[in-house]
């Protein structure tokens, strides 16, 4: 089942009065100022997720001054991505971060549910061209900070050019600010200096990926709030705290210049600030900081930057990649931790128990399998998983307390036969994820691709096919099961389909049954082509009537799938004496609710036509494979036909199932397909 999860982000919208609905198709209308560029000769386009992100494919019309349209129609309801090119080729689009972009420099619009003619925006920016200007004062308490001779700066993105930085004025008491003008309506991101040192901005009030202030310019002058340095609040009387860093260097090669280590609080410079060895592989650091300030840094294996630790993202900002403090209000000496870890090197060892329920699928014959983070998700080094009954599937790995572990389960031993988790277990990533706890134990066990216990979810499977021998030009004959031949147990208890189950019928002969079918669902991703038999999740016997329905053992109700889909849905149906077929399109479970596929009615609906023409625009499976090895040859005529030639009841040789094996057998349907062969893959 294919779903897609997106976070929505709404337009402020221009509306005709034209009433539409949710889900149907409405007229919008996209629209750019680009009195800020010097439009391209080859035009302006827009690319996006509606069209295929092709930035040469839609040229928006020049239809007034410096204002670009384009209309489509679209879905209501759905969300799009998109952008605008000032040309016809990637890079020459435009880049957009803001309230009205995704996070990736796309726009993003929620399609409304009436016809839409939306706001004109400026090229690259979220808001119209040449906003008024608003004054802005900044300010910064510096009370907790001594002053650098050179002053106190202010450096954001409103400035020309961006970053370029100013200096502001001491106001007294330590209170420094300055006074901007900026557009009305635009966003942008600063920081305060002190001196060449920047200040180190906590994440509560930091935002991009170097935790910087962030403003939004409203339509009057504004005074920013009064900030101490490096905080998110206003100055509380600090006090000097001695804080102690330490770094376990067990696991390491110490360089030759020695461990350093580098943060806001001495200029971020990776080689000025050496450790002290301490022995047994720890390294320590002490300086005075203020109490309740924030603080960012990393441990340095040498002098350079190239030397510095990978923090893990658990014990970073998320945002900076580095460690962080805030200072308490009494001197502290911080628990050593192993270089580019967030743990202390060599944890106590911890056993830990896998378990999931695999009821819900066939298994592979390659086992169940655990993969992840703690074997490097190796395919070549997989943790074998054992049958502990009832379907539950179990395996201890020894970790060590406190790791972040991510994994998966595979039903086989490659990435393609891994589950796909839907829900809320799962990560970023779409794997599972737990911190190692302190004692062994046992997690819970969880539902092949799913969160918590397995959820039973039941499927009509609504199937219909013709057979080419019994087809009489409007449906098929029943003459074998008329004449009491077919067996009342199903007949695909040996090879090649060695199915073991054990459906039988107790039908009156005058039932519109002609033979027995054994369906298969299959389990893939990519098209039908990789839907190959190691993908089956469900096997049934069932009877084929004369209309072309496939039904249960009484006669009438339609087999029922009860389990798990991972990818898309494809069928096989198999016959004793007619080639496989394999459903050319994936069923859309979602949308129906159903496993409902009818061959006939076309010969591409089976994978690589591999049908017959029956003639009047239908189309059914061939027939000639009497024993059933997937190929019309010499062996179905020879050793088959010729064996049974003359016979009667229930045999393979019967082609047209009429109850003998004779000539018409022959001539009829083994020799026009010779040579065919089944598409489905084996």
């Amino acid at each position: 089942m294919r779903k897609i999860t997106r976070v929505f982000f709404t337009f402020s919208l221009v509306a005709l009065i034209v009433t539409s609905t949710i889900g149907q198709m409405v007229d919008i209308t996209f629209r750019v100022d680009m009195q800020e560029q010097t439009p391209s000769p080859l035009g302006v386009h827009i690319a996006g997720s509606f069209q295929g992100w092709v930035p040469s494919a839609t040229l928006m019309t020049n239809t007034f001054a410096d204002i670009w349209e384009y209309t489509t129609q679209l879905q209501a309801g759905t969300t799009i991505e998109y952008k605008f090119v000032n040309g016809d080729s990637w890079g020459s689009d435009e880049s957009v971060y803001g309230d009205c972009g995704a996070g990736n420099g796309n726009r993003q619009l929620t399609i409304p549910a009436t016809n839409t003619i939306l706001e004109s925006v400026c090229f690259g920016s979220c808001i119209v061209c040449n906003p008024p200007v608003v004054d802005v004062t900044f300010q910064v308490d510096m009370s907790n900070e001594t002053v650098d001779p050179l002053g106190v700066f202010v450096q954001g993105s409103f400035q020309d050019p961006q970053w370029s930085g100013q200096q502001m004025t001491d106001m007294g008491n330590d209170i420094y600010a300055i006074t901007v003008q900026i557009g009305e309506g635009t966003t942008h991101e600063y920081k305060f200096l002190n001196g060449t040192t920047y200040e180190t901005v906590p994440p509560a009030c930091g935002v991009g990926g170097f935790s910087n202030r962030s403003v939004t310019v409203p339509s009057t002058a504004t005074t920013l709030p009064l900030v101490c340095f490096s905080s998110c609040e206003a100055c509380v009387n600090a006090t000097d705290i001695s804080v102690t860093f330490r770094v376990d260097m067990s696991d390491q090669v110490v360089s030759p210049e020695g461990v350093h280590i580098a943060g806001g609080f001495q200029g971020w410079n990776p080689g000025s600030t050496l450790m002290t060895d301490m022995g047994n592989g720890i390294w320590e650091y002490t300086t005075i900081l203020q109490s309740l300030s924030y603080h960012e840094y990393k441990f340095i294996n040498g002098i350079i930057w190239d030397d510095a630790e990978i923090v893990p993202w658990y014990c970073n900002n998320n945002s900076t990649g580095n460690r962080f403090i805030t200072v308490p209000e009494s001197n502290i000496v911080l628990e050593n931790v192993c270089f580019g870890s967030c743990l202390v090197c060599n944890p106590a060892p911890i056993d830990v128990t896998f378990s999931v329920d695999m009821s819900q699928v066939l298994i592979s014959a390659n086992g169940v399998n655990l993969i992840g983070s703690f074997q490097g998700w190796d395919l070549g080094n997989l943790v074998a998983m054992t049958d502990v009954g009832n379907d539950i599937y179990e395996a201890t790995v020894t970790l060590g307390e406190g790791e972040f572990v991510e994994y998966k389960f595979l039903n086989g031993n490659t990435f393609d036969n891994a589950e796909v988790i839907e829900g809320g277990c799962a990560n970023f990533s779409g794997n599972r994820e737990f911190f190692v706890p302190s004692a062994s134990g046992a997690l819970d066990t969880d539902c092949f691709g799913q969160c918590g216990t397995c959820v039973a979810t039941t499927y009509p499977v609504e199937l219909k096919v013709y057979l080419e021998g019994p087809w009489n030009g409007t449906d098929m004959n029943k003459e074998v099961f008329a004449n009491g031949d077919v067996p009342a147990s199903q007949p695909f208890n040996t090879a090649p389909w060695n199915y073991g189950g054990s459906e039988s019928f107790d039908l009156s002969p005058s039932e519109d049954i002609v033979d027995w079918v054994l369906i298969e669902l299959r389990d893939a991703a990519g098209g039908p082509a990789f839907a190959t038999p190691d993908r089956k999740v469900w096997r049934r016997a069932a009877l084929l009537k004369t209309d072309g329905t496939i039904v249960r053992t009484d006669g009438t109700s339609f087999p029922q799938f009860t389990g798990y889909i991972q990818y898309d849905v494809y069928v096989v149906v198999y016959q004793r004496n007619h080639l496989s077929v394999l459903s050319a399109n994936w069923i859309d479970l979602e949308e129906s609710g159903t496993i409902s596929y009818d061959f006939t009615t076309a010969l591409s609906n089976a994978y690589g036509d591999g049908q017959q023409d029956l003639g009047s625009g239908v189309f059914g499976m061939i027939a000639g494979d009497s024993n059933a090895d997937g190929t019309v040859d010499d062996l179905d005529k020879d050793v088959n036909w010729t064996n049974e030639a003359g016979g009667s009841g229930y045999l393979g040789s019967d082609l047209n199932m009429d109850g003998e094996v004779n000539n018409p057998d022959k001539v009829d349907y083994w020799e026009p397909n010779i040579g065919a062969g089944t598409a489905v893959p084996q």
